[in-house]
């Protein structure tokens, strides 16, 4: 399956702590002890308070989603539809009023991510990092758009929209270096001295258009009706006459390949067709075919979670079979000899969790590489979880799990910052949980997920 690569994450300005995880047990060097995460509360940024108006590309019936939505039936026609864009979804707020002459909306930047940084002082760090910064060089534009998309309705831009949408001015990257200095100093990913790497995982980009209006030099929020402040900056101001025709892509939940009805989650990016027994993937513009797996599991009713096994190729480090990963993490484990030939796979959770059990998962399943029982099987597996993490934006987690891993960080991690990484070829594979209170318990690895850490990755 070919990788895409992801937006880079770069406008922040909240600081979320990571939920709390609770460890049972664990052995040096990222052993092979169990672990259970402590669920916690949902961050006030949740983007599940994220409503978007919708119009039925079949019947034209109104349809309100969820910010995480990408698929969803009509309640009226009952078709089916997947949610897809070739670079970001994009977003206005609409003004109450039309009518009032002079309305130009402004952009601005969203990002929501999983931050990790490999701090000096040896420790790997996670936190949820979520904001809106202004897309715009005008300096008039507020900043930020604070919890307005929280509290009101947006609207996908779509062809015809017919608004006056300015054109972004300020690239991603610039947006992200004028506010690097209002970040925890050990999420900043521009330090000499420290940390040794940083990066963002699971960012979710958008733009989204607020409405204002001016009257001589006194710009107003076109949504409440009140001037801003006064300026020079805006007396000179001629918002451009542009439109902006958004790349929103509405495709039916139909098999591609028999044309059968998909199967899949609300904030699912892949889906099942039980027909032809295939499984598909939402790329930018189309659904892809992508081979999964199923692992056999005891009980009669489990519950299958998805995870991306990642095969890939290291430039400046030695890690190509599992016999590497031993070593290199110094595992408590006599190194058989077949280990020496034996494919080195990454495991990353195909599921959106919390920053910090992401981590601890990738790292535990790793680390046990092929669970008992595995096979190759042309049959959807029973009650799949949904797929809502990335493929790409799961390679682009393994050079923390191998910083996590590594034994002798002190010699290893001035390194991180020169290693690449290449991904060569992944596979969706479900492994079957067993449901015990509000506990998933895989017995055959030792370690568990509780049912609140699912709910809440659910809307991250």
């Amino acid at each position: 399956m070919a990788f895409t690569p992801g937006l880079r994450p770069g406008v922040l300005c909240r600081f979320v702590s990571p939920v709390g995880i609770h460890r049972t047990s664990a052995s040096r060097g990222g052993g092979s002890g169990g672990f259970a995460d402590g669920g916690g509360a949902v961050s006030p940024f949740d983007s599940n308070a994220w409503t978007i108006e919708h119009r039925c590309t079949q019947c034209g019936a109104p349809i309100n989603l969820g910010e995480t939505d990408r698929l969803f039936a009509c309640p009226f026609c009952r078709v089916k539809m997947c949610l897809t864009t070739t670079d970001c979804f994009r977003y206005y707020l609409p003004a109450p009023d039309t009518a009032t002459p002079g309305i130009f909306y402004a952009p601005y930047w969203r990002i929501k991510g999983m931050s990790f940084s490999c701090d000096g002082d040896y420790e790997v760090r996670e936190s949820l990092l979520d904001a809106t910064h202004r897309a715009s060089n005008d300096l008039f534009i507020p900043e930020s758009l604070g919890l307005r998309p929280q509290t009101l309705k947006l609207r996908f831009i779509a062809p015809g929209t017919g608004a006056n949408f300015v054109k972004p001015s300020m690239a991603f990257d610039a947006a992200f270096s004028e506010i690097q200095a209002a970040l925890p100093p050990y999420t900043r990913a521009d330090q000499s001295a420290g940390p040794f790497y940083s990066t963002f995982v699971g960012e979710k980009v958008s733009l989204v258009y607020a409405p204002f209006y001016i009257r001589g030099s006194m710009v107003f929020d076109a949504i409440l009706g009140e001037p801003l402040h006064t300026t020079r900056f805006a007396e000179d101001f001629s918002p451009p006459q542009e439109t902006a025709d958004g790349t929103l892509k509405v495709l039916p939940a139909l098999c591609p390949n028999c044309g059968a009805d998909l199967e899949g989650g609300r904030e699912s990016i892949g889906f099942f067709c039980t027909n032809c027994n295939s499984s598909w993937y939402l790329t930018g513009s189309s659904l892809e075919r992508i081979p999964f797996s199923v692992i056999a599991g005891v009980d009669d009713d489990p519950l299958n979670l998805p995870f991306w096994r990642i095969k890939a190729r290291f430039q400046g480090i030695t890690l190509e079979t599992f016999a590497d990963l031993v070593r290199m993490a110094n595992l408590p484990r006599a190194i058989k000899k077949e280990w020496e030939s034996q494919a080195l796979f990454f495991w990353v959770p195909a599921f959106k969790v919390n920053a910090g059990l992401l981590l601890r998962i990738s790292r535990l399943v790793t680390i046990n590489q092929s669970p008992q029982g595995m096979a190759e099987t042309d049959t959807p597996p029973a009650a799949p979880y949904p797929i809502t993490f990335p493929v790409h934006e799961a390679a682009e987690s393994i050079k923390v799990t191998i910083a996590a891993l590594m034994a002798t960080k002190k010699k290893l991690w001035p390194i991180l910052k020169d290693l690449t990484i290449f991904p060569v070829e992944s596979r969706l594979v479900y492994i079957p949980f067993r449901r015990q209170g509000r506990d998933l318990i895989n017995m055959s690895m030792q370690f568990s997920v509780s049912s609140n850490s699912l709910k809440h990755g659910e809307h991250l």
